[in-house]
């Protein structure tokens, strides 16, 4: 349940997004995770094993997949190997920020 519910949240979060936003990220122009960690660190912190052991669960597969569903028009962006390296760094960095609450 868990697991649904954050790739709802990442569906919720990535919709509103344009294709320059995604092409910043992209980038490396910002960090998704440092700014969920600065907005939500108090709820995490609150629910941190629960938060650790939901993104056990996912993989950054999961996570693109989430983002094809609500965003098909940037599959190109999605796609690519950027996406992947990008995300998967993103997620390794929100683990350790989670660990360290």
């Amino acid at each position: 349940m868990a697991r649904q519910a954050v790739l709802a949240k990442v569906g919720q979060r990535v919709k509103p997004l344009s294709r320059s936003y995604v092409e910043r990220w992209l980038k490396g122009e910002f960090s998704l995770a440092d700014q969920v960690m600065r907005k939500h660190g108090t709820e995490i912190r609150a629910w941190k094993e629960i938060v650790l052991s939901t993104m056990d669960t996912l993989t950054v597969d999961d996570l693109l997949e989430a983002c094809k569903r609500v965003r098909p028009e940037f599959k190109d962006l999605w796609d690519s190997e950027e996406a992947r390296s990008r995300l998967a760094m993103e997620w390794k960095s929100a683990r350790t920020h989670v660990e360290r609450l």
